[in-house]
Parts: structure tokens; sequence; C-alpha cells
């Protein structure tokens, strides 16, 4: 059926605003998305984005370059459209935020020829079955979609259960996180994207880039969604 034709049938709703969209809009409406606050406009975003992970380390990054779309505030239209994308089952919005950021990548002069593979942070057991699927998992496909890259998600295991990281401190994320990931099966590709959807203090990225390394990748650059603001 053709597109135009599927929206008058089955008119869709922003799930943000609960406005109707468009014919040309898919999940959210321009308005809404268009909402989204920026990650860095300025003239090095990745060189900010890279900062705000070290700043919590105290030690040069894991990741060779680092793209994050926009930043998470509570209460925000951006946080209604995870929070749909992650607990209300849409997870084609991830592969729509994917693919926005596979854009992005590929507009910041990265030679993707330079990219082995993409690989999302994998869930653990629990939480995959209460979800069905995970939103890394979808992002990332967005993402291999622009960039024609694969998806890789058996190339890193999440070996330990561990509590939500919401309201830990840097140190307590750590000690929540240690020897939480481990290498998947198989020889791990050199050059590797990892992916997530939302980075707090970076302290998942840093724990499941340490696994790869350990399976055998050289070169890990990191990809997000959004980066969560101080508040």
């Amino acid at each position: 059926m053709d597109d135009r034709l599927l929206h008058f049938v089955y008119p869709n709703v922003c799930v943000v605003c609960q406005n109707l969209l468009l014919a040309s809009e898919r999940y959210l409406c321009s308005s809404c998305l268009n909402g989204f606050e920026p990650f860095s406009e300025g003239a090095a975003p990745e060189r900010v984005f890279l900062r705000s992970i070290e700043s919590h380390f105290g030690e040069d990054s894991l990741f060779e370059r680092a793209w994050c779309r926009y930043v998470f505030h509570k209460n925000s239209a951006l946080q209604q459209a995870v929070h749909a994308m992650k607990y209300q089952g849409m997870f084609n919005l991830g592969i729509f935020f994917g693919k926005e950021i596979g854009r992005y990548i590929a507009a910041s002069g990265m030679d993707c020829d330079a990219i082995d593979c993409i690989v999302p942070v994998p869930l653990n057991r629990l939480k995959l079955i209460e979800r069905s699927f995970n939103q890394a998992e979808k992002i990332a496909e967005g993402m291999a979609a622009v960039l024609h890259k694969p998806v890789e998600p058996r190339m890193l295991r999440r070996v330990t259960y561990t509590s939500s990281q919401t309201g830990l401190t840097l140190a307590q994320r750590k000690k929540n996180l240690a020897g939480a990931f481990e290498p998947g099966k198989g020889r791990i590709p050199r050059r590797v994207i990892l992916v997530d959807d939302i980075v707090t203090t970076g302290a998942t990225m840093v724990a499941a880039a340490q696994a790869l390394q350990k399976g055998g990748a050289e070169t890990i650059h990191l990809a997000a969604l959004a980066l969560a603001a101080k508040e």
C-alpha cells in the first residue's frame, strides 16, 4: 500500500504530543523533534562528549571518536520519546533514531571503510525478557541501514545482573558494573562502534569497551542518542 494511502487509512500520531502526523512524518512531529536539545553545536562536539566521559574517570578515554545527538533532560519531550521506545514496545522508534545517528556520523567525515561492525550494549537477560527487545540493538540497526555495516550483538555479553544505575554515584556505578560484560564467542573485529541510548557518566560504555578490548578490539568509537544533563 502506498505510504500516503496507508497514512490516510491508519493515521499516526506523535508519540510525544499525540498530534496527528503529516504523511511525511514518522513517530515524531517536526515540532517535537526540532524541540530536542542538540548536543553541543560548537566546533568540536565530539571532543566535548569525550571530555564529559573523561572528566568522570580521570584518565584518557578508551574511545577514538564519539557521536551524540541530543542532551537528555528529565521531564522533557525526548524523555517521553525514549520512554515510549523502551517501555511501550515502540522499537521502530529506535531504528528511526539510529538512522538519524547514522546520518550524523556520515556527515562528520567518518571514513566508513574504517568501521568493521556496530556493537550494541547488551541488556541483561531479565530486562530483555521484560522488554522483548534491546533498544540499543534497534538503534544499531538504524545506524547500519545508513552506514552499511553489520550489527554484531553477540560480540559482547552481559554476564551479571546489575541493578538500576539511576541515582548512583560514579563510584557506585563502577562497582555495580564491575565484571558485568565479557567478550562474546569468536574474535571481535578490530574497529568497532559501540552503541547505547542514553549516556550518564559513561560507566556502562567504559565497562563495555574494556570487554571489547579484552576480546581483541583495537579501535572503539562511541555513539549515543543522548547525554544526560547534570540536573
